[in-house]
């Protein structure tokens, strides 16, 4: 099947069609690859852009986060300068904070050194309040008398995420910290100001890699863990363009950049599918318009090859038509010149291969007409001779004569080229009607096989006739014959039945040593006589010449 296929797939490439095509897509192939070169390095300048704007904004949204973290910082460290505070005075340092706090959305907590909440603007002045837990990094800072802003934490009035911007300060001698806490979904507020767009996810990780706020999802994802291939990137670098894969599990392209003054780490992501559809849109906008070039002139190819092939299609039909002994016309349209001068060549050879048939037909009828005259006289003679001996002599070589004649028609009729087994069989065979019967495949035999086997046959059905089955009225013969598909090698049985009991001559006779000579010198194959007492097999087995070797040239 592959090498149907294969012979297929040649045929079309070697035919004028496929030439064309082939053709065309040579010339558009040169400016294809440049093409291609080109838009390749477009797509590589594309991505480049994109992977600059894409850390242009990690880089602005850390900025802007960065602004909103100072403006926490501006209002804990204003806070500290309140003079009730400073007094100690709790009760209107709490009114005072819940007035700064109302225009915005933190609220402000103040903690002793042991985490115990002194003032929470969540609740009212007097309520009960918890102990804060104060982790060790944000404990060393206040104790250094620096502000700093914690990382992701759960607020224990608030119960939601929050972060913190505290600093301390000294109340009547004693070291306190005031925070001012917001929750961790305000600063989604900065992903809607910079107008990060649709598709892209900007995330913010504290210094643990947990998630402050997202763009996309923010409550599914807040406190969860960056993932793993996140976590390698910020390893290695603190700012950058890399692969990655979102929480998601969706592959993405990601720019991320630390910021020097909270140490949070701001990411942008682009799902590398989007990526590849933003980047590619021009490269396969441009390749769709060369594609439909090639198209077009494969198309144009086609369109013009219909009539090339036309043309050969007249010239396959007159090739036909000689070789089958027809006359050849050239046409009336003359086409392309090449052809038409081509198409008129084999008119003129139809013309003259008719010529040649005609005069070889009257020349093979001249031979045949005189090799039975020569047989005639050869007949006449031989009765002229053997008339006044005894016995039939005569009538056997005649018959011997009959049966070669038979063979030379057989032979003329298919103009000395072939015979077919099938009708040289009836020819040796045909004086005793249906009493025998020939089965086998058609088989063509050459000149000099057809002579030579149809004495044997002629041989075996005279023997049959006097001695053999065909001597009684329910004798039979059966001939079969097999070509072997390995060897090539026909086989052929004569089979008697039905006849007389057989008994082995002692030694050969003439019709005997007449087929054994024929089967093994004249057609170099294997004969072999099996006397049975219930008739007589005989098997022969000879090479056929190949096909070529049938083919007889003519030279008039």
């Amino acid at each position: 099947m592959l090498d149907r296929y294969g012979a297929m797939a040649r045929a079309g490439v070697n035919s004028v069609r496929g030439r064309l095509v082939l053709l065309t897509i040579s010339l558009l192939v040169p400016a294809l690859l440049s093409m291609g070169f080109l838009l390749a390095g477009a797509d590589r300048q594309g991505r480049a852009q994109l992977h600059e704007q894409m850390l242009a904004t990690a880089r602005a949204l850390s900025g802007a986060t960065d602004r909103q973290a100072a403006v926490g910082i501006a209002v804990a460290e204003t806070l500290t300068t309140d003079q009730a505070l400073l007094a100690g005075d709790w009760a209107a340092f709490h009114a005072r904070a819940r007035r700064v706090t109302d225009q915005r959305s933190g609220w402000v907590v103040v903690t002793d050194s042991t985490g115990q909440q002194i003032v929470n603007t969540l609740r009212p002045y007097g309520t009960p309040l918890p102990v804060t837990p104060r982790p060790e990094q944000l404990a060393n800072a206040y104790r250094m008398g620096l502000s700093k802003v914690s990382d992701l934490r759960m607020g224990i009035m608030a119960r939601k995420p929050v972060i913190t911007v505290g600093t301390p300060v000294t109340i009547r001698g004693k070291p306190y910290v005031l925070a001012y806490v917001v929750e961790a979904s305000s600063f989604t507020s900065v992903f809607r100001q910079q107008r990060v767009p649709d598709r892209w996810v900007a995330t913010l990780l504290d210094n643990n890699r947990k998630v402050i706020a997202r763009s996309i999802r923010h409550e599914k994802w807040v406190g969860h863990s960056a993932s793993a291939d996140m976590t390698e990137n910020l390893r290695r670098s603190n700012e950058g363009v890399n692969r990655s894969k979102s929480l998601d599990g969706v592959p993405t392209m990601v720019a991320y950049t630390r910021s020097p003054q909270t140490g949070w780490t701001l990411v942008v992501a682009i799902p590398r599918a989007d990526m590849a559809r933003t980047v590619t849109r021009s490269v396969v906008a441009a390749t769709g318009v060369f594609l439909l070039l090639l198209v077009l002139g494969i198309g144009l190819a086609l369109f013009f090859s219909r009539g090339i092939n036309r043309e050969v299609g007249r010239l396959v039909s007159a090739a036909h038509a000689i070789g089958q002994g027809q006359p050849v016309v050239a046409p009336a349209e003359p086409g392309l010149e090449e052809i038409a001068a081509i198409h008129v060549a084999l008119s003129d050879a139809s013309g003259e291969l008719q010529t040649r048939a005609e005069r070889q037909k009257v020349m093979i009828n001249e031979l045949n007409h005189r090799v039975k005259n020569t047989l005639a006289t050869v007949q006449a003679l031989a009765r002229q001779t053997f008339g006044k001996l005894e016995g039939a002599a005569v009538e056997v070589f005649t018959e011997r004569l009959i049966a070669l004649s038979g063979a030379h028609d057989l032979l003329t009729r298919g103009g000395w080229s072939k015979a077919d087994l099938g009708e040289l069989m009836q020819v040796c065979t045909r004086a005793h009607g249906e009493r025998v019967e020939c089965v086998g495949p058609e088989v063509f035999l050459d000149p000099h096989t057809a002579v030579a086997l149809s004495m044997v046959f002629h041989e075996l059905a005279t023997n049959s006739a006097k001695y053999g089955a065909l001597s009684a009225p329910a004798g039979r013969v059966g001939v079969n014959w097999r070509i072997d598909p390995e060897t090539g090698r026909l086989t052929i049985v004569w089979t008697e039945t039905g006849g007389p009991t057989v008994i082995a001559p002692s030694k050969p006779g003439f019709g005997t040593r007449l087929i054994d000579s024929s089967i093994r010198r004249e057609l170099k194959g294997t004969p072999n006589f099996d006397f049975r007492p219930e008739g007589l097999v005989f098997e022969a087995s000879l090479p056929l010449p190949a096909p070529d070797a049938v083919r007889w040239t003519n030279p008039f």
